[in-house]
Protein backbone atom coordinates (compact mmCIF):
# COMPACT_ATOMS: atom_id res chain seq x y z
CA UNK A 1 0.00 0.00 0.00
CA UNK A 2 2.80 2.42 0.96
CA UNK A 3 4.83 1.54 -2.16
CA UNK A 4 1.78 2.09 -4.32
CA UNK A 5 1.18 5.48 -2.69
CA UNK A 6 4.81 6.53 -3.17
CA UNK A 7 4.59 5.76 -6.89
CA UNK A 8 1.31 7.61 -7.41
CA UNK A 9 1.34 10.90 -9.42
CA UNK A 10 -0.63 12.63 -6.65
CA UNK A 11 2.10 11.85 -4.12
CA UNK A 12 4.77 13.27 -6.44
CA UNK A 13 2.67 16.40 -6.96
CA UNK A 14 2.32 16.84 -3.23
CA UNK A 15 6.09 16.51 -2.76
CA UNK A 16 6.76 19.14 -5.44
CA UNK A 17 4.20 21.50 -3.87
CA UNK A 18 5.71 21.10 -0.41
CA UNK A 19 9.25 21.70 -1.63
CA UNK A 20 8.20 24.71 -3.70
CA UNK A 21 6.48 26.39 -0.76
CA UNK A 22 9.37 25.42 1.53
CA UNK A 23 12.07 26.82 -0.78
CA UNK A 24 10.04 29.99 -1.35
CA UNK A 25 9.45 30.61 2.34
CA UNK A 26 13.00 29.77 3.43
CA UNK A 27 14.48 32.05 0.77
CA UNK A 28 12.16 34.97 1.49
CA UNK A 29 11.89 34.70 5.26
CA UNK A 30 14.91 32.98 6.78
CA UNK A 31 17.90 34.54 4.97
CA UNK A 32 18.78 31.29 3.19
CA UNK A 33 19.70 33.23 0.08
CA UNK A 34 21.42 30.31 -1.66
CA UNK A 35 18.03 28.63 -2.09
CA UNK A 36 17.21 31.24 -4.73
CA UNK A 37 18.98 28.91 -7.17
CA UNK A 38 16.44 26.17 -6.42
CA UNK A 39 13.20 27.96 -5.64
CA UNK A 40 11.30 27.52 -8.95
CA UNK A 41 12.52 24.02 -9.81
CA UNK A 42 9.72 22.19 -7.90
CA UNK A 43 7.09 24.47 -9.47
CA UNK A 44 8.32 23.76 -13.00
CA UNK A 45 8.36 20.01 -12.31
CA UNK A 46 4.91 20.27 -10.75
CA UNK A 47 3.18 21.70 -13.82
CA UNK A 48 5.32 20.34 -16.65
CA UNK A 49 3.44 18.37 -19.31
CA UNK A 50 0.24 18.31 -17.26
CA UNK A 51 -3.22 18.99 -18.72
CA UNK A 52 -3.78 22.76 -18.50
CA UNK A 53 -6.65 22.48 -16.02
CA UNK A 54 -4.61 20.22 -13.75
CA UNK A 55 -1.59 22.52 -13.94
CA UNK A 56 -3.75 25.50 -13.00
CA UNK A 57 -5.31 23.64 -10.05
CA UNK A 58 -1.84 22.75 -8.76
CA UNK A 59 -0.22 26.16 -9.35
CA UNK A 60 -2.90 28.34 -7.74
CA UNK A 61 -2.84 26.98 -4.15
CA UNK A 62 0.95 26.58 -4.28
CA UNK A 63 1.46 30.23 -5.20
CA UNK A 64 -1.08 31.59 -2.73
CA UNK A 65 0.32 29.54 0.15
CA UNK A 66 3.94 30.45 -0.64
CA UNK A 67 3.17 34.17 -0.88
CA UNK A 68 0.77 34.29 2.09
CA UNK A 69 3.39 32.78 4.40
CA UNK A 70 6.40 34.65 3.03
CA UNK A 71 4.70 38.05 3.00
CA UNK A 72 3.05 37.76 6.41
CA UNK A 73 5.40 40.52 7.61
CA UNK A 74 3.56 43.04 5.41
CA UNK A 75 0.72 42.94 7.98
CA UNK A 76 3.03 44.96 10.23
CA UNK A 77 2.68 47.72 7.69
CA UNK A 78 -1.02 47.30 6.86
CA UNK A 79 -3.59 44.61 6.08
CA UNK A 80 -4.52 46.27 2.79
CA UNK A 81 -0.89 46.15 1.62
CA UNK A 82 -0.73 42.47 2.63
CA UNK A 83 -3.85 41.59 0.65
CA UNK A 84 -2.65 43.49 -2.42
CA UNK A 85 0.74 41.76 -2.16
CA UNK A 86 -0.89 38.31 -2.03
CA UNK A 87 -3.14 39.06 -5.00
CA UNK A 88 -0.38 40.48 -7.18
CA UNK A 89 2.45 38.06 -6.41
CA UNK A 90 0.30 34.90 -6.33
CA UNK A 91 -1.35 35.88 -9.64
CA UNK A 92 2.15 36.46 -11.02
CA UNK A 93 3.30 32.99 -9.96
CA UNK A 94 0.06 31.43 -11.21
CA UNK A 95 0.47 32.97 -14.66
CA UNK A 96 4.13 32.02 -14.72
CA UNK A 97 3.31 28.36 -14.04
CA UNK A 98 0.34 28.17 -16.41
CA UNK A 99 2.08 29.94 -19.31
CA UNK A 100 5.11 27.71 -18.82
CA UNK A 101 2.83 24.67 -18.97
CA UNK A 102 1.37 25.89 -22.27
CA UNK A 103 4.54 27.09 -23.99
CA UNK A 104 6.82 24.22 -22.94
CA UNK A 105 4.47 21.78 -24.71
CA UNK A 106 4.90 23.65 -28.00
CA UNK A 107 8.69 24.04 -27.97
CA UNK A 108 11.11 21.18 -28.56
CA UNK A 109 14.82 20.61 -28.09
CA UNK A 110 17.29 22.80 -26.24
CA UNK A 111 15.22 25.93 -26.98
CA UNK A 112 12.67 24.69 -24.44
CA UNK A 113 14.89 25.61 -21.48
CA UNK A 114 14.34 29.28 -22.32
CA UNK A 115 10.54 29.15 -21.98
CA UNK A 116 10.51 29.67 -18.20
CA UNK A 117 12.91 32.68 -18.05
CA UNK A 118 11.21 34.21 -21.10
CA UNK A 119 7.80 34.08 -19.42
CA UNK A 120 9.12 35.19 -16.03
CA UNK A 121 10.99 38.23 -17.38
CA UNK A 122 8.03 39.22 -19.57
CA UNK A 123 5.72 39.08 -16.53
CA UNK A 124 8.15 41.20 -14.49
CA UNK A 125 7.96 43.87 -17.20
CA UNK A 126 4.16 43.66 -17.46
CA UNK A 127 3.64 43.75 -13.68
CA UNK A 128 5.94 46.76 -13.41
CA UNK A 129 2.86 48.78 -14.41
CA UNK A 130 0.93 47.54 -11.37
CA UNK A 131 0.21 49.61 -8.26
CA UNK A 132 3.33 48.35 -6.45
CA UNK A 133 5.54 47.74 -9.48
CA UNK A 134 7.20 44.31 -9.78
CA UNK A 135 10.38 44.70 -7.73
CA UNK A 136 9.13 41.96 -5.39
CA UNK A 137 9.59 39.41 -8.21
CA UNK A 138 13.19 40.42 -8.88
CA UNK A 139 15.17 37.46 -7.55
CA UNK A 140 18.51 39.19 -8.23
CA UNK A 141 18.19 41.08 -4.94
CA UNK A 142 19.45 37.92 -3.21
CA UNK A 143 22.61 37.82 -5.35
CA UNK A 144 23.45 41.33 -6.61
CA UNK A 145 27.20 40.66 -6.76
CA UNK A 146 27.19 39.83 -10.47
CA UNK A 147 29.52 42.44 -11.95
CA UNK A 148 30.43 43.03 -14.68
CA UNK A 149 27.41 41.18 -16.11
CA UNK A 150 24.85 43.18 -14.10
CA UNK A 151 26.30 46.43 -15.51
CA UNK A 152 25.03 45.31 -18.94
CA UNK A 153 21.83 43.39 -18.24
CA UNK A 154 20.58 45.02 -15.01
CA UNK A 155 18.74 43.32 -12.21
CA UNK A 156 15.97 41.81 -14.35
CA UNK A 157 18.60 40.36 -16.67
CA UNK A 158 20.20 38.61 -13.70
CA UNK A 159 16.76 37.37 -12.62
CA UNK A 160 16.32 35.98 -16.17
CA UNK A 161 19.54 33.98 -15.72
CA UNK A 162 18.51 32.74 -12.27
CA UNK A 163 15.22 31.42 -13.66
CA UNK A 164 17.13 29.95 -16.60
CA UNK A 165 19.16 27.95 -14.06
CA UNK A 166 15.89 26.73 -12.53
CA UNK A 167 14.67 25.70 -15.96
CA UNK A 168 17.91 23.91 -16.86
CA UNK A 169 17.81 21.93 -13.61
CA UNK A 170 14.14 21.00 -14.09
CA UNK A 171 14.58 19.84 -17.68
CA UNK A 172 17.69 17.86 -16.81
CA UNK A 173 15.69 16.03 -14.13
CA UNK A 174 13.01 15.33 -16.74
CA UNK A 175 15.17 14.25 -19.70
CA UNK A 176 18.77 13.76 -18.48
CA UNK A 177 19.87 15.58 -21.65
CA UNK A 178 23.66 16.10 -21.76
CA UNK A 179 23.27 19.30 -23.81
CA UNK A 180 21.07 20.75 -21.09
CA UNK A 181 23.62 19.73 -18.45
CA UNK A 182 26.49 21.28 -20.43
CA UNK A 183 24.53 24.51 -20.84
CA UNK A 184 23.87 24.59 -17.10
CA UNK A 185 27.55 24.05 -16.26
CA UNK A 186 28.64 26.86 -18.60
CA UNK A 187 26.05 29.26 -17.14
CA UNK A 188 26.98 28.29 -13.58
CA UNK A 189 30.66 28.97 -14.29
CA UNK A 190 29.81 32.40 -15.71
CA UNK A 191 27.72 33.30 -12.67
CA UNK A 192 30.36 32.01 -10.26
CA UNK A 193 33.00 33.99 -12.14
CA UNK A 194 30.94 37.17 -11.81
CA UNK A 195 30.46 36.58 -8.09
CA UNK A 196 34.19 35.96 -7.58
CA UNK A 197 35.04 39.10 -9.54
CA UNK A 198 32.58 41.20 -7.53
CA UNK A 199 33.82 39.79 -4.24
CA UNK A 200 37.51 40.33 -4.97
CA UNK A 201 37.45 43.66 -6.85
CA UNK A 202 38.74 46.77 -5.10
CA UNK A 203 37.07 50.10 -6.01
CA UNK A 204 39.27 53.06 -6.91
CA UNK A 205 38.94 56.78 -7.62
CA UNK A 206 38.69 59.97 -5.61
CA UNK A 207 38.14 59.04 -1.97
CA UNK A 208 35.83 60.77 0.50
CA UNK A 209 34.96 59.97 4.10
CA UNK A 210 31.32 59.48 5.12
CA UNK A 211 29.54 59.31 8.47
CA UNK A 212 26.13 57.62 8.72
CA UNK A 213 23.99 58.09 11.81
CA UNK A 214 21.55 55.55 13.25
CA UNK A 215 19.51 57.21 15.99
CA UNK A 216 17.49 54.09 16.87
CA UNK A 217 14.33 55.89 18.02
CA UNK A 218 12.08 52.85 18.18
CA UNK A 219 9.08 54.94 19.16
CA UNK A 220 5.71 55.76 17.60
CA UNK A 221 5.38 58.36 14.87
CA UNK A 222 3.49 60.59 17.31
CA UNK A 223 6.30 60.45 19.86
CA UNK A 224 8.96 61.18 17.25
CA UNK A 225 6.92 64.12 15.96
CA UNK A 226 6.39 65.61 19.43
CA UNK A 227 10.07 65.24 20.33
CA UNK A 228 11.55 66.17 16.95
CA UNK A 229 12.72 69.60 18.12
CA UNK A 230 13.93 68.28 21.49
CA UNK A 231 15.55 64.98 22.32
CA UNK A 232 15.58 63.65 18.74
CA UNK A 233 17.41 66.65 17.29
CA UNK A 234 19.76 66.77 20.28
CA UNK A 235 20.75 63.11 19.88
CA UNK A 236 21.48 63.52 16.17
CA UNK A 237 23.33 66.75 16.87
CA UNK A 238 25.54 65.03 19.45
CA UNK A 239 26.14 62.07 17.12
CA UNK A 240 27.12 64.51 14.36
CA UNK A 241 29.59 66.34 16.61
CA UNK A 242 31.07 63.02 17.68
CA UNK A 243 31.30 61.88 14.04
CA UNK A 244 33.04 65.14 13.07
CA UNK A 245 36.08 64.11 15.12
CA UNK A 246 36.86 61.63 12.32
CA UNK A 247 36.80 64.44 9.75
CA UNK A 248 34.01 63.17 7.45
CA UNK A 249 33.21 65.01 4.24
CA UNK A 250 29.51 64.28 4.64
CA UNK A 251 27.25 63.34 7.56
CA UNK A 252 23.94 61.62 6.79
CA UNK A 253 20.83 61.38 8.99
CA UNK A 254 18.00 58.88 8.23
CA UNK A 255 14.65 59.43 6.56
CA UNK A 256 12.27 61.35 8.84
CA UNK A 257 15.10 61.82 11.34
CA UNK A 258 13.25 65.02 12.15
CA UNK A 259 9.56 64.08 11.93
CA UNK A 260 8.44 67.69 11.55
CA UNK A 261 8.68 70.50 9.02
CA UNK A 262 12.12 72.02 9.54
CA UNK A 263 11.45 74.59 6.85
CA UNK A 264 8.71 76.15 8.99
CA UNK A 265 10.93 76.42 12.07
CA UNK A 266 13.59 79.10 11.67
CA UNK A 267 15.29 78.15 14.93
CA UNK A 268 15.57 74.49 13.95
CA UNK A 269 16.79 75.41 10.48
CA UNK A 270 19.35 77.74 11.99
CA UNK A 271 20.52 75.01 14.39
CA UNK A 272 21.03 72.60 11.50
CA UNK A 273 22.93 75.26 9.56
CA UNK A 274 25.18 75.97 12.55
CA UNK A 275 25.77 72.24 13.00
CA UNK A 276 26.98 71.92 9.40
CA UNK A 277 29.44 74.75 10.07
CA UNK A 278 30.57 73.27 13.36
CA UNK A 279 31.22 69.83 11.86
CA UNK A 280 32.71 71.37 8.69
CA UNK A 281 30.83 68.71 6.68
CA UNK A 282 28.03 68.45 4.21
CA UNK A 283 24.95 67.53 6.22
CA UNK A 284 22.00 65.50 4.87
CA UNK A 285 18.87 65.45 7.03
CA UNK A 286 15.67 63.48 6.42
CA UNK A 287 12.59 65.54 7.29
CA UNK A 288 9.15 66.44 5.90
CA UNK A 289 7.16 69.32 4.51
CA UNK A 290 3.57 69.80 5.67
CA UNK A 291 0.65 70.66 3.39
CA UNK A 292 -2.71 72.10 4.36
CA UNK A 293 -4.69 69.26 2.75
CA UNK A 294 -5.67 66.02 4.50
CA UNK A 295 -6.12 62.42 3.37
CA UNK A 296 -8.68 60.89 5.71
CA UNK A 297 -7.17 61.59 9.17
CA UNK A 298 -3.59 62.11 7.98
CA UNK A 299 -2.18 65.52 7.15
CA UNK A 300 -0.58 65.62 3.70
CA UNK A 301 3.18 65.93 3.52
CA UNK A 302 6.26 65.50 1.35
CA UNK A 303 9.05 63.12 2.32
CA UNK A 304 12.15 65.30 1.94
CA UNK A 305 15.91 65.49 2.45
CA UNK A 306 17.70 68.75 3.18
CA UNK A 307 21.34 69.23 2.21
CA UNK A 308 23.54 71.79 3.98
CA UNK A 309 27.03 72.84 2.89
CA UNK A 310 29.97 73.06 5.35
CA UNK A 311 29.48 76.83 5.43
CA UNK A 312 25.94 76.30 6.76
CA UNK A 313 24.12 77.22 3.56
CA UNK A 314 21.03 75.16 2.67
CA UNK A 315 22.02 73.98 -0.82
CA UNK A 316 18.71 72.45 -1.86
CA UNK A 317 15.89 70.06 -0.95
CA UNK A 318 14.93 66.74 -2.54
CA UNK A 319 11.31 65.62 -2.30
CA UNK A 320 10.59 61.92 -2.93
CA UNK A 321 9.03 61.49 -6.36
CA UNK A 322 7.92 57.91 -5.67
CA UNK A 323 6.54 57.58 -2.13
CA UNK A 324 5.04 54.23 -1.16
CA UNK A 325 1.66 53.83 -2.95
CA UNK A 326 -0.30 52.93 0.20
CA UNK A 327 0.44 56.23 1.94
CA UNK A 328 -1.77 58.55 -0.09
CA UNK A 329 -1.07 61.39 2.30
CA UNK A 330 2.60 61.43 1.24
CA UNK A 331 2.61 63.59 -1.88
CA UNK A 332 5.18 63.01 -4.66
CA UNK A 333 7.80 65.55 -5.61
CA UNK A 334 8.38 66.82 -9.13
CA UNK A 335 11.84 65.66 -10.20
CA UNK A 336 14.92 63.62 -9.43
CA UNK A 337 17.58 66.05 -8.31
CA UNK A 338 21.37 65.87 -8.33
CA UNK A 339 23.38 67.68 -5.67
CA UNK A 340 26.56 69.07 -7.21
CA UNK A 341 29.07 69.61 -4.42
CA UNK A 342 32.80 70.02 -3.87
CA UNK A 343 33.07 66.44 -2.63
CA UNK A 344 31.23 64.94 -5.61
CA UNK A 345 27.79 64.73 -7.19
CA UNK A 346 25.15 62.58 -5.52
CA UNK A 347 21.46 61.74 -5.57
CA UNK A 348 19.26 60.85 -2.60
CA UNK A 349 16.56 58.16 -2.61
CA UNK A 350 13.99 58.00 0.16
CA UNK A 351 12.38 54.83 1.57
CA UNK A 352 10.30 53.09 -1.14
CA UNK A 353 12.54 54.60 -3.83
CA UNK A 354 15.21 52.05 -2.86
CA UNK A 355 13.14 49.45 -4.71
CA UNK A 356 12.61 51.60 -7.80
CA UNK A 357 14.83 52.91 -10.63
CA UNK A 358 15.57 56.24 -8.94
CA UNK A 359 19.24 55.34 -8.51
CA UNK A 360 19.47 54.78 -12.27
CA UNK A 361 17.98 58.23 -12.92
CA UNK A 362 20.52 59.82 -10.57
CA UNK A 363 23.38 57.98 -12.26
CA UNK A 364 22.25 59.11 -15.71
CA UNK A 365 22.28 62.70 -14.46
CA UNK A 366 25.87 62.40 -13.27
CA UNK A 367 25.76 61.10 -9.70
CA UNK A 368 29.18 59.88 -8.55
CA UNK A 369 27.77 58.15 -5.48
CA UNK A 370 24.30 57.40 -4.13
CA UNK A 371 22.63 58.09 -0.81
CA UNK A 372 19.62 56.27 0.58
CA UNK A 373 17.60 57.38 3.61
CA UNK A 374 15.14 54.94 5.16
CA UNK A 375 13.02 54.27 8.21
CA UNK A 376 11.91 50.62 8.36
CA UNK A 377 11.00 50.81 12.04
CA UNK A 378 7.44 49.57 11.46
CA UNK A 379 8.78 46.25 10.14
CA UNK A 380 10.69 45.60 13.39
CA UNK A 381 12.33 42.14 13.46
CA UNK A 382 10.42 40.70 10.51
CA UNK A 383 11.77 39.16 7.30
CA UNK A 384 10.72 42.35 5.52
CA UNK A 385 13.21 44.34 7.57
CA UNK A 386 15.99 42.23 6.04
CA UNK A 387 14.50 41.95 2.53
CA UNK A 388 14.11 45.70 2.07
CA UNK A 389 17.75 46.18 3.05
CA UNK A 390 18.83 44.04 0.06
CA UNK A 391 17.67 46.54 -2.55
CA UNK A 392 20.37 49.17 -1.86
CA UNK A 393 22.98 46.50 -2.72
CA UNK A 394 21.16 45.81 -5.97
CA UNK A 395 20.91 49.50 -6.85
CA UNK A 396 24.63 49.98 -6.14
CA UNK A 397 25.62 46.94 -8.21
CA UNK A 398 23.59 47.62 -11.36
CA UNK A 399 24.73 51.27 -11.50
CA UNK A 400 28.34 50.63 -10.46
CA UNK A 401 28.27 53.29 -7.74
CA UNK A 402 28.92 53.38 -4.02
CA UNK A 403 25.69 53.62 -2.05
CA UNK A 404 25.54 54.78 1.57
CA UNK A 405 22.37 54.02 3.55
CA UNK A 406 21.32 55.76 6.77
CA UNK A 407 18.34 54.41 8.72
CA UNK A 408 16.56 55.04 12.00
CA UNK A 409 16.67 51.51 13.44
CA UNK A 410 18.74 49.71 10.76
CA UNK A 411 20.20 48.47 8.54
CA UNK A 412 22.67 51.37 8.12
CA UNK A 413 25.48 50.39 5.76
CA UNK A 414 28.04 51.20 3.08
CA UNK A 415 27.75 49.25 -0.19
CA UNK A 416 30.45 49.26 -2.87
CA UNK A 417 29.88 49.39 -6.67
CA UNK A 418 29.90 45.58 -6.85
CA UNK A 419 26.94 45.16 -4.48
CA UNK A 420 29.12 44.12 -1.55
CA UNK A 421 28.37 45.47 1.93
CA UNK A 422 31.67 46.86 3.20
CA UNK A 423 30.44 47.90 6.65
CA UNK A 424 27.19 48.15 8.58
CA UNK A 425 25.77 48.91 12.01
CA UNK A 426 23.90 46.37 14.08
CA UNK A 427 20.13 46.94 13.88
CA UNK A 428 18.38 48.44 16.90
CA UNK A 429 21.50 50.11 18.22
CA UNK A 430 22.42 53.78 18.29
CA UNK A 431 25.66 54.46 16.51
CA UNK A 432 27.86 56.08 13.89
CA UNK A 433 29.22 54.31 10.81
CA UNK A 434 32.42 55.89 9.49
CA UNK A 435 33.94 54.76 6.22
CA UNK A 436 35.67 55.73 2.98
CA UNK A 437 33.99 55.56 -0.41
CA UNK A 438 35.27 56.19 -3.92
CA UNK A 439 33.60 58.39 -6.51
CA UNK A 440 32.70 57.03 -9.94
CA UNK A 441 31.68 59.33 -12.78
CA UNK A 442 31.40 56.51 -15.32
CA UNK A 443 27.99 55.42 -16.59
CA UNK A 444 27.31 51.68 -16.81
CA UNK A 445 25.72 50.30 -19.99
CA UNK A 446 22.55 49.36 -18.08
CA UNK A 447 22.38 52.81 -16.49
CA UNK A 448 22.51 54.45 -19.91
CA UNK A 449 20.37 52.04 -21.94
CA UNK A 450 18.19 50.33 -19.34
CA UNK A 451 16.89 46.85 -20.21
CA UNK A 452 17.92 47.07 -23.86
CA UNK A 453 19.88 43.80 -23.79
CA UNK A 454 16.99 42.01 -22.09
CA UNK A 455 14.47 43.36 -24.61
CA UNK A 456 16.63 42.16 -27.50
CA UNK A 457 16.92 38.69 -25.94
CA UNK A 458 13.18 38.49 -25.32
CA UNK A 459 12.39 39.59 -28.89
CA UNK A 460 14.80 37.01 -30.30
CA UNK A 461 13.33 34.26 -28.13
CA UNK A 462 9.80 35.32 -29.04
CA UNK A 463 10.69 35.07 -32.73
CA UNK A 464 12.31 31.64 -32.27
CA UNK A 465 9.34 30.38 -30.26
CA UNK A 466 6.89 31.57 -32.91
CA UNK A 467 8.98 29.96 -35.65
CA UNK A 468 9.08 26.67 -33.74
CA UNK A 469 5.33 26.70 -33.08
CA UNK A 470 4.51 27.37 -36.75
CA UNK A 471 6.96 24.65 -37.82
CA UNK A 472 5.33 22.10 -35.52
CA UNK A 473 1.87 23.01 -36.81
CA UNK A 474 2.93 22.32 -40.39
CA UNK A 475 4.39 18.93 -39.51
CA UNK A 476 1.41 17.96 -37.33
Amino acid sequence: MVKKLLKSPVYKELIFMVFYVLFFVLTSSYRLDFLIWLVNIPLLLLVYNKPLKRAAMLALPSGILAVAISFAWVVKYSWSAYIVSIILFSSFLFLFAVLFNILSKKIKGLLRIFTAPFIYAALVIIYSFSIINSYWADWSMFHPMMAPLIWFVGSIGITFLIVLMHSIAAFYVINKDKKVLATGIILALIMLGCFAYSHASEPAGKKIKVALLQGNFNESWGWRHLNARGIVFDVYKNLSVEASKSGPDIIVWPEYAIADDMLQDKNLLSSASSLAEKTNSYLVIGSLRWHDSFYEKERARNDIALVFAPDGKLIDIYSSIKPIPFEKWVLPGNETKIFNTNIGNFGISLCYEETQNIAKDFSVKGAEFLISLSNDQVLEHTAGFYLISLYPNLRAAENGKYLIRATNTGITKIVNPYGKTEAQLQPYTRGILIGDIYLNDKTAFYTKYGNLVLYIVLLMLGFLFLKEILKNRKTA
